[in-house]
C-alpha cells in the first residue's frame, strides 16, 4: 500500500498488459487519444505506447494535465541473463538510458549531457505486500534481442544491470526534471539467449497481464 491518500497513475506501455486489469477492475475509459486514459476512484491507468519518445511524452502529458502525486510503471521487461525467470517480480532501483554516448564531452555512456547517470525509483510501497528484489534496468529503442546486445549496449553501462525495456528510464528522466514520485515494478516476459525471447510472447502477455493484475489489487482499488 502506498502510504499516503493521493492520485496515483498506473503507466503500462501496451493495453495489453494492462488489459485484464482495466477488465476485472472495471476501469473506465476518459481519453482514447493522443494517450489511452483509463480511470476508478483515486487511480488511473495510462497507456504511453512502446518506446522513449513515447513515453517522454506521455508522462509529459499526464503531468501537465492531471498532475498525479504518484506515478507507478508496470509492465514487462527482458532478462539480460539467466539469474532472472520468466514471471518473476522485480522492483526497480536505478533506471538507465541505452541510446545516448556523450562520451566525447566527458560522460559515461548512457548519460544525457547536463542530467544524472541514472535515474532513481522512490520506493513507496509497503514491503510486507511488495517484497521484491531490486535491480537496476536499462532502457532504449533498441530491441535488445543478442548476447551482443547486452555486451555492445547495457554491459557498457553497467554491468550489474539485469533487465531492459523501451520506457522505463524515458520515464524516470521526465519525472526527475518535474520533481515527481516515481515507481517501477516490472515481470519478466522473456529472457535473452533463452527460446521465450520472441516465441509465444503472445500467450506469455496474456499470463503477465493477469499477474499484474494480482498485483494491482493489492492497492485496494
Amino acid at each position: 500500500m502506498i502510504k499516503s491518500k493521493s492520485y496515483y497513475c498506473f503507466i503500462f506501455a501496451m493495453y495489453e498488459e494492462a488489459k485484464t486489469t482495466i477488465k476485472n477492475l472495471n476501469f473506465q475509459l476518459l481519453e482514447k487519444e493522443p494517450f489511452e486514459i483509463y480511470k476508478k476512484n483515486d487511480y488511473y491507468i495510462v497507456i504511453s505506447k512502446i518506446g522513449l519518445i513515447n513515453a517522454a511524452t506521455c508522462f509529459s502529458y499526464i503531468n501537465t494535465k492531471y498532475n498525479f502525486d504518484y506515478y507507478i510503471n508496470i509492465g514487462t521487461a527482458c532478462g539480460v541473463d539467466k539469474t532472472t525467470s520468466i514471471f518473476e517480480f522485480f522492483f526497480i532501483k536505478k533506471a538507465f538510458l541505452g541510446n545516448v554516448d556523450a562520451t566525447g564531452f566527458g560522460y559515461k555512456f548512457g548519460q544525457v549531457p547536463q542530467m544524472p547517470e541514472h535515474y532513481s525509483s522512490v520506493n513507496l510501497l509497503d514491503k510486507s505486500l511488495f517484497n521484491y528484489k531490486e535491480v537496476d534496468i536499462c532502457s532504449s529503442d533498441i530491441f535488445i534481442n543478442s548476447n551482443e546486445k547486452v555486451n555492445n549496449v547495457v554491459y557498457k553501462i553497467d554491468k550489474t544491470i539485469k533487465l531492459v525495456d523501451m520506457e522505463s528510464a524515458a520515464l524516470f528522466q521526465s519525472a526527475y526534471l518535474m520533481q515527481k514520485n516515481i515507481l517501477s515494478i516490472k515481470i519478466i516476459s522473456d529472457i535473452v539467449g533463452s527460446n521465450s525471447n520472441e516465441l509465444d510472447f503472445n500467450s506469455v502477455l496474456k499470463d503477465c497481464s493477469e499477474r499484474i493484475y494480482q498485483l494491482i489489487k493489492k492497492f485496494n482499488i
